[in-house]
């Protein structure tokens, strides 16, 4: 796509053409793989859901309060109150899903990486309970750890594709995951809003304060597994998350689902406390 088409569709973004701010990203997605699984399997397949998040994402572009595609270090659809309300009234509580540029990494250092490796839905603790020390700075074993506690199941996102197939479609066709608190990219943030209301999640989306793709090309690369940068989180997020995830439970239920769930088990690419 030619830099004239680009600037264009990047003013119907600005513009919020239609009340739609994915027209850059939707139209550089067309032959991908990921685009066509989710429009295949989710839009043609569920056409009444289709139309009807396609409608919440409108309304949520048309009452935005910044005009710019930017969005806060976290945004949370419902609003922070109806989340938390939503999600105390279910069984077990949101996925916690957090990209794999999270994890420790140093190409020259192998013991200053994570031991699992890179682009990949492994954790080492997730998967076993064990922590080497590469993991006490992990932000993936800080989360895991309050998830396991709270009984969230985790989800570590590498592709574009992977999360269609291992979070969307299950909870179009389903309903297995209505609710997902997601750490990511900013630039992934803009395009994965249509996409989960379609599938009617509740989402509570954290974006990176440092190491982010700032452009498709670079998004591209990363969603190959094509990425040495080492993603962050600001302390506020940082803390506003914790927060918010503290009080998923009152206190009673909240010490008994830390006895209950010691452990994750793994399904698929999705780790559930056990």
């Amino acid at each position: 796509m030619g830099i004239p088409s680009q600037r264009f569709l990047g003013r119907l973004d600005k513009a919020r053409f239609g009340n739609i701010q994915v027209w850059d990203f939707s139209f550089r997605s067309f032959l991908r793989e990921y685009a066509w699984l989710f429009f295949l399997k989710a839009v043609l397949a569920h056409p009444v859901k289709a139309v009807r998040g396609l409608r919440a994402y409108r309304r949520f572009i048309r009452e935005k309060k910044h005009p710019a595609p930017e969005y806060g270090r976290l945004l949370s659809i419902p609003d922070e109150t109806i989340f938390l309300q939503h999600a105390r009234a279910r069984k077990f509580g949101p996925l916690v899903g957090l990209g794999f540029c999270l994890k420790p990494h140093d190409p020259d250092n192998p013991s200053a990486s994570c031991p699992s490796g890179r682009a990949n839905h492994d954790c080492l603790y997730l998967e076993r309970g064990e922590a080497q020390p590469v993991c006490g700075g992990c932000a993936i074993h800080e989360f895991g750890l309050l998830a396991l506690e709270k009984g969230c199941p985790v989800y570590i996102m590498t592709s574009a594709r992977d999360i269609a197939r291992d979070l969307m479609l299950p909870q179009i066709r389903r309903g297995l995951f209505p609710a997902a608190v997601l750490i990511l990219c900013p630039y992934s943030v803009q395009a994965i809003i249509p996409p989960l209301l379609i599938c009617g999640l509740d989402m509570l989306l954290v974006s990176y304060a440092s190491g982010s793709c700032a452009d498709y090309k670079q998004w591209l690369k990363a969603d190959r597994g094509i990425k040495d940068e080492r993603t962050t989180i600001d302390a506020e997020s940082r803390e506003r998350l914790l927060g918010l995830l503290g009080k998923l439970e009152d206190e009673e239920v909240s010490e008994i689902r830390s006895k209950r769930y010691r452990r994750f088990r793994r399904g698929g690419n999705v780790f559930y406390s056990a």
